[in-house]
């Protein structure tokens, strides 16, 4: 005798924990709405129509080609507005979404710059570079150094490049916020910006990135037609052996972004 056993569930949409999430469908309106007495508002003109009952208010609403939209249920009595409620449901959602994109945008970052104590005049001035921008873009740099082994004998060269690693950026810019620390091997040391992030700063830079983004893309377009009408072997000072290119500088260590 073979016993059959099944797998699963005891059936569809049993054994599970709570019941369906109900959705928000926002505020009751017409036919939904059915009560004895509501104050009528048109939230076009914000004029009082009047007090009535809800079939009332829906028959002034369908004469005007609006929505009967239930606002403030708890007010004696309860307030309802006429208006075009798919207008004002995308309003709504529109305002939620520039406020989030705002929100965000004015986020303080913590930006992290990794360098060793030893490190050479050139890469020292990308780190600098870097600290700049992000600090005059109103985000926190965390500067790191890392010792390795016998390395731990120089924290003294490690701890003065930090202090002139501060003085290079300037007071204009940022102020160091305590002394540097030790964690573990690595020292460490976090730079506060001295002007606040606004969405305004944010939304002129990333406008002034795209117009540069759109000068390199046409210049690019020019090249493109002049290498077509150059010859073999003609000469371009950029193709010069040692030419450097501010695109590449990133590349030299790791820059990374955590949220603060």
């Amino acid at each position: 005798h073979i016993e059959e056993t099944s797998v699963g569930g005891r059936g569809r949409g049993r054994g599970r924990r709570g019941g369906r999430v109900a959705m928000d469908r926002g505020p009751l309106r017409n036919e939904d709405i059915d009560l004895p007495e509501v104050r009528v508002i048109d939230d076009a003109t914000k004029e009082v129509i009047g007090v009535m009952s809800s079939d009332e208010a829906l028959d002034v609403a369908e004469e005007a080609g609006l929505d009967l939209v239930l606002m403030s249920p708890e007010a004696d009595p309860p307030v309802c507005r006429l208006m075009n409620y798919s207008k004002y449901k995308y309003e709504q959602e529109k305002k939620q979404r520039e406020t989030r994109k705002r929100a965000a945008a004015t986020k303080v970052e913590l930006k992290e710059l990794k360098m060793r104590y030893n490190i050479d005049v050139h890469d020292y001035g990308v780190r600098l570079k870097a600290a700049k921008k992000f600090l005059d873009g109103g985000d926190r740099v965390k500067v790191i150094c890392q010792f390795r082994g016998r390395e731990n004998e120089f924290r003294d060269l490690g701890r003065d490049m930090f202090v002139r690693f501060v003085e290079d950026v300037g007071l204009d810019l940022g102020t160091m916020e305590g002394n540097p620390s030790m964690e573990g091997n690595r020292m460490v040391m976090t730079i506060a910006p001295v002007k606040e992030k606004s969405a305004n700063n944010v939304s002129t830079r990333q406008e002034r990135n795209k117009r540069k983004q759109a000068k390199k893309e046409a210049a690019a377009a020019e090249d493109d037609e002049d290498d077509e009408d150059d010859e073999d072997g003609s000469y371009d000072e950029d193709d010069e052996e040692g030419s450097y290119d501010e695109e590449y500088e990133e590349e030299e260590e790791e820059v990374t972004v955590s949220s603060n």
